[in-house]
Parts: C-alpha cells; sequence; structure tokens
C-alpha cells in the first residue's frame, strides 16, 4: 500500500515539534511515535521528510545552532566573534537545557551546521588566521563550552550537609553556587581567547 503524506506538514514544522517534545520529555523519550502524537500524525508520516530519526535529530540540531549561527558577524575581529559564539552557545543550553545533550554528544553532520562553520572559519581566513590555528581556536573553545555547559546542566549535588563538615571545600564551594557561574564562565572564556591570540600573534 502506497504511503501518502500528509499535506499540513513541513519539513520546518516537524523539527519544531520535535524540538517541544525533546524539551518537555528529554531525549531518552523522544520517539517518532511520541512526535506523531503530538502532530497528530502518523509516525510514518514523518517519514516523508526526514529518511530517519539521525537525520530529524541533525535537523534539530540545525534548529538549536540558529541562534549561535547569528552571532557569527562579518565587520567584528575573531576574537570577538568567537566570544559571542561561546556565549550564545551556552545560552542553549540555559534555554533548552534537555535537548542541549545533542549540540554537546552529537557531531556535526547536516548542511545547516557545515554552513556555520564554513563562515566561522571563512572569516578567520580573511582575518589572516592559519587553518592550524583555527582548528585549535575552535576545538578549545568549544570544548570549554560543551563541558561547562553539561556540568551546569548535571542534576544539583545534595551535599550540603555534609559539606559543611570540611571548612576548606565548603568556603570554596560556595563560588561554584549558580549565581557565581556566569563570572566563572567568562574568567575560563577569556583565559582562553587570550592565551590563544597571544600564540597567533607570534
Amino acid at each position: 500500500m502506497t504511503r501518502k503524506k500528509a499535506p499540513e506538514l513541513s519539513a520546518e514544522t516537524i523539527r519544531s515539534a520535535a524540538l517541544r517534545v525533546i524539551d518537555d520529555e528529554g531525549l531518552d523519550e523522544f520517539s517518532t511515535r511520541k512526535l506523531g502524537r503530538a502532530l497528530g500524525c502518523e509516525a510514518m508520516a514523518i517519514y516523508w521528510y526526514y529518511p530517519s530519526k539521525d537525520a530529524l535529530l541533525d535537523a534539530v540540531v540545525d534548529l538549536l545552532m540558529a541562534g549561535v549561527a547569528a552571532a557569527v558577524t562579518a565587520d567584528a575581529d575573531w576574537i570577538a566573534i568567537l566570544r559571542a559564539v561561546a556565549h550564545a552557545y551556552r545560552r542553549v543550553a540555559h534555554e533548552h537545557p534537555r535537548a542541549f545533550p545533542l549540540l554537546a554528544t552529537r557531531r556535526f553532520a547536516s548542511d545547516g551546521a557545515f554552513a556555520f562553520l564554513e563562515q566561522l572559519f571563512a572569516l578567520a581566513r580573511e582575518q589572516g588566521i592559519s587553518d592550524r590555528a583555527t582548528a585549535r581556536y575552535y576545538r578549545v573553545v568549544s570544548s570549554y563550552c560543551s563541558g561547562f555547559a553539561l556540568n551546569e546542566l548535571a542534576p544539583p549535588a545534595t551535599t550540603a550537609t555534609r559539606r559543611r563538615k570540611f571548612a576548606r571545600v565548603d568556603a570554596v564551594s560556595s563560588w561554584l553556587d549558580p549565581e557565581h557561574l556566569d563570572d566563572i564562565f567568562s574568567f575560563g572564556l577569556e583565559l582562553q581567547l587570550a592565551a590563544l591570540a597571544k600564540e597567533q600573534a607570534r
């Protein structure tokens, strides 16, 4: 029997709905069957637009990365661009905590993701940054951002009572509380950007 494409669907509505389902239920609970229920269609109808679940998740990655890509501006210094990209990337973790692991653990594999990288790396070349240096900037900063954000998303520790038994641990840990994380993130990011810029200037 020939399947018919649901006329009310589109690739955009499907990936947006997929992100909503992931936001609501988490990646582990996500399935095309649940997505079909959310869309009011059979799960098989989704495959007219995305040939596999992996292809759909790549599309969700593109959707999440749209705000990050918007931080890439042609009229800015590349260090400033990386700074803006890093902060935009971390914002995704705050806005979509259940979906963010897709960015941190899934290799970029879509045209949209590669288009973002192409633009970012082309600007580096235009500003005289070597391919080797560009790779180092990108890998160091992206790994830092992913690790920091995933650490933020980890469930809070229930060790406050035990912590108070250890004076130095308690004193230092108070500076690791959520209200200080913006400052810590910026501190670590600026250390890396400064070191990378210094190396590039040699």
